[in-house]
């Protein structure tokens, strides 16, 4: 795991495992993939905006990524 992030708006976790960005939804037992347009190599940064709900991820050598998050 190279990042964790809990969004305060909904309780919904997004973590970052070897390959890609997964959400737990809250009060859910099963991860799901984030969203759709973000990568599915290593993502070594998440960083989540709680005012603006995004979530932006960064990948070694293959850029950015921003996702709005639903509320």
């Amino acid at each position: 795991m190279t990042g964790i992030a809990l969004f305060g708006a909904t309780g919904d976790v997004y973590a970052a495992p070897a390959f890609g960005v997964l959400r737990l939804p809250s009060g859910a037992s099963h991860w799901e993939t984030a969203g759709s347009g973000l990568p599915t190599s290593a993502v070594y940064g998440l960083t989540l905006s709680q005012s603006g709900n995004v979530l932006y991820t960064a990948t070694h050598g293959r850029g950015a990524w921003a996702l709005t998050l639903p509320r």
